[in-house]
């Protein structure tokens, strides 16, 4: 529960609790004492002044025989001797004389004060006390019995003083105790008034400590609260403290400034960011235009069906058509490493060279090892590089080179098998000397065949559950796609590409070509 409460309601609540176990401890400690010495003190005159009416009683009865028998204690003579002995009135030791009796043991009593003949007989419980008063003579040599009522400061007292014939005659007294009375106050008022000195002193201390530890800190929580809004606030007043409070509020104060510059030093790093982003996104979509406006535009030689998606605003594929006065027609499919704008760039220099060799030599073999010869120049180095498939198409046949680019597939007219295109090229402008030359492969083809050509973009695309669409996918879809044209057969194929990956996002640019020769 005091987890739930504020830092000062807890501290109030446990000092508070601390000055009540004070207060109880130091009156524990003095108070209590000071009542029983008052209650030995008052005890020890008690006893001196019941001594002293025993003495004076026994000592009034051997005064005379007539004083030793019962019958005397009828008179009047024995009321005013008995009187006298225990003075009426007077406060012996700070005790009151209230009221007395002469009782026998026979309980008969005999004499009244300060009503004459009130009773003849005590009660039960006081003779069992007249008994008590006789035993304690008679074994413990006790010269009398007193019976103490605190609650009401009165001390009733049972004295033997004479015996007449087997009989003893024994004087009940009450007094009050009216002087312990007086002294019980003047002791708790000075208890009050101790404890309202400390309670006074306690007070004193809370404030200091207040000032001292908690006032600091809800100046730190205020602070605090005002920093987390962006106001960044600094508490004033305590640059002379050298103790633990002292450093942590300059450590505070620091840490607001710093916050503030920091807040400032990031608002400028973000508006100059800001500005460089536009600057940017207004050179990403200049590149952009530029990019597109190398892809190849008007009709095709061959029914094409043409997919280009790419991943970011400039791609690193990139495609390419070729027309020929011997009436072929060329078709280039690239994708170079990495994506955005360092890609892009190697797929204008692509576009460049290709352009340049497919017009020099009818071999694509040729044409991929001088592109790359040109391109390794500039690329060598740097680790970039570039897969592609290029293929001549031909009235009765294609001839082609892929250089480590996704196997094509072509679909005959007539037949439902698809075949991969597969032939030996390295990747392009990595090595200036591949390992492996460069080689052309021919396939007769009958008109009305299909050619896909495609980029990983498809065949590494995946699912939620990570699978690929992989090689063996597309083939399997291909073979369905025998009595499609060129448009449909792409229409079908990226449909059935969407429904594998369904809500995973793309991972790379892809193209997809799908020619008709």
């Amino acid at each position: 529960m005091l987890r739930n409460l504020p830092l000062t309601a807890r501290l109030s609540l446990i000092f508070f609790a601390f000055t009540m176990v004070n207060i109880i401890l130091f009156w524990l400690a003095t108070g209590s004492n000071q009542m029983r010495l008052l209650a030995e003190n008052a005890s020890l005159r008690m006893h001196r002044t019941i001594l002293s009416f025993g003495q004076d009683l026994q000592t009034m009865a051997k005064a005379g025989g007539l004083r030793q028998r019962a019958e005397f204690y009828r008179t009047p003579a024995a009321a005013n001797l008995m009187t006298e002995i225990l003075q009426t009135g007077k406060d012996r030791s700070g005790a009151t004389l209230t009221e007395y009796d002469v009782v026998s043991s026979l309980n008969q009593v005999y004499l009244s004060w300060p009503k004459a003949n009130d009773r003849n007989e005590l009660s039960a419980a006081e003779m069992q006390n007249v008994i008590k008063t006789l035993r304690l003579r008679e074994f413990n040599n006790e010269p009398f019995y007193s019976f103490p009522d605190v609650l009401n400061y009165r001390l009733t007292v049972y004295i033997p003083f004479v015996n007449d014939r087997g009989q003893d005659l024994l004087v009940r007294a009450v007094f009050t105790l009216e002087s312990m009375r007086a002294e019980l106050g003047r002791l708790m008022r000075v208890g009050i008034s101790i404890v309202v000195i400390l309670l006074l002193i306690q007070v004193a201390l809370g404030l200091f400590l207040y000032r001292l530890v908690v006032r600091p800190l809800k100046d730190l929580e205020t602070a605090s609260k005002i920093t987390g809004k962006g106001n960044y606030h600094q508490i004033g007043g305590y640059q002379a403290r050298k103790d633990e409070i002292g450093t942590l509020i300059g450590t505070f104060n620091k840490m607001s400034t710093d916050l503030r510059d920091q807040k400032e030093t990031i608002r400028k790093s973000y508006a100059e960011i800001q500005s460089r982003d536009e600057q940017m996104q207004h050179e990403l979509m200049i590149a952009q235009h530029i990019q597109k406006s190398i892809f190849p535009r008007g009709e095709n030689p061959h029914a094409t069906a043409i997919e280009f998606r790419p991943l970011f605003a400039v791609s690193g594929d990139f495609y390419d058509v070729y027309r020929f006065a011997d009436g072929s027609a060329g078709y280039l499919v690239c994708d170079a490493s990495g994506h955005g704008v360092p890609a892009a760039l190697l797929t204008m220099m692509a576009k460049s060279a290709f352009a340049n060799f497919v017009q020099l030599h009818n071999d694509p073999g040729k044409v991929m090892q001088l592109v790359n010869e040109h391109l390794a120049a500039s690329l060598e180095m740097t680790g970039q590089y570039l897969t592609a498939f290029y293929v001549r198409v031909y009235a009765d046949r294609i001839e082609y080179c892929n250089a480590t680019h996704p196997e094509p597939i072509l679909l005959q007219a007539g037949s439902d098998e698809p075949l991969p295109l597969k032939s030996n090229g390295f990747y392009i402008g990595m090595l200036g000397e591949p390992p492996f030359a460069f080689e052309s492969a021919q396939l007769p083809v009958a008109p009305g065949s299909k050619l896909f050509i495609f980029t990983d973009g498809i065949t590494e695309a995946r699912n939620a559950g990570g699978e690929l669409y992989g090689t063996q996918r597309i083939t399997e879809t291909v073979r369905r796609l025998a009595a499609a044209n060129a448009s449909g057969a792409r229409d079908q194929l990226l449909e059935d590409l969407a429904v594998f990956c369904g809500n995973t996002p793309a991972e790379d640019d892809l193209t997809l070509l799908v020619i008709e020769v």
